[in-house]
Order: structure tokens, then C-alpha cells, then sequence
């Protein structure tokens, strides 16, 4: 269900190491911080295989999104999981505000 409230969001963008090549430049992706996980790693799948057939890409829900803080500090972003807040009989997916994902942040799509 929709929920009937006005939400304040932000416009990020996100570095997104490229999938195929770890060393080649980070991919700049623009997200909305209201966005949810899913939504993320649709957004970087469509800018990092734009010249690639649909069919051909990666499927999101077979990738995981990691925000990378530094060298060796990986989390693992989900739309549900421990954290998630439940309200009633309502769950609320998480989003990039959920994990305080702040711009210009580093993210990779992993193989799950």
C-alpha cells in the first residue's frame, strides 16, 4: 500500500565500483536517498550495462549492494532485514536514508 505522507528526500550520488573491473574508475549513479535498495541496484545496474541488452545484465535481486567505508568496512544493504521498522501491520523497506548512506559514498553490486 501507499502511505499518504509527505516525504522529504535528497539527491545523492553514489560512486559505484564497476562490477566487471574493480580497477577501472568508479561509475557516478544519481539515486534519490528515499530510494529502496532495490530501486539502488536497479539504478546502477542501468548505468553501468546501459549499452548492454536487458536481457544480458545481471538481475538485481541475484546481486547484493555493499557500502564500502574505507578499505576493509563492507555493509551489506537489503530492503528487509534486522533493522527494518515495523508499524503495525506495516513493514517499511529500508533506503539509502534508513542506512544514512550520505553522498558521493562508495557502492558495489556483489554476486549474492
Amino acid at each position: 500500500g501507499l502511505i499518504r505522507q509527505q516525504i522529504e528526500y535528497k539527491t545523492l550520488i553514489l560512486n559505484c565500483v564497476n562490477p566487471d573491473n574493480e580497477n577501472s574508475p568508479e561509475i557516478p549513479v544519481k539515486v534519490l536517498n528515499c530510494d529502496t535498495i532495490t530501486q539502488v541496484k536497479e539504478k546502477i545496474l542501468d548505468a553501468v550495462y546501459k549499452n548492454v541488452p536487458y536481457s544480458q545484465r545481471p538481475r538485481a535481486v541475484d546481486m547484493d549492494l555493499e557500502w564500502r567505508q574505507g578499505r576493509i568496512a563492507r555493509v551489506v544493504l537489503q530492503d528487509e532485514d534486522i533493522t527494518t521498522k515495523i508499524e503495525g501491520d506495516w513493514k517499511r523497506l529500508n533506503t539509502l536514508m534508513h542506512y544514512q548512506v550520505s553522498d558521493r559514498s562508495v557502492v558495489a553490486l556483489v554476486p549474492k
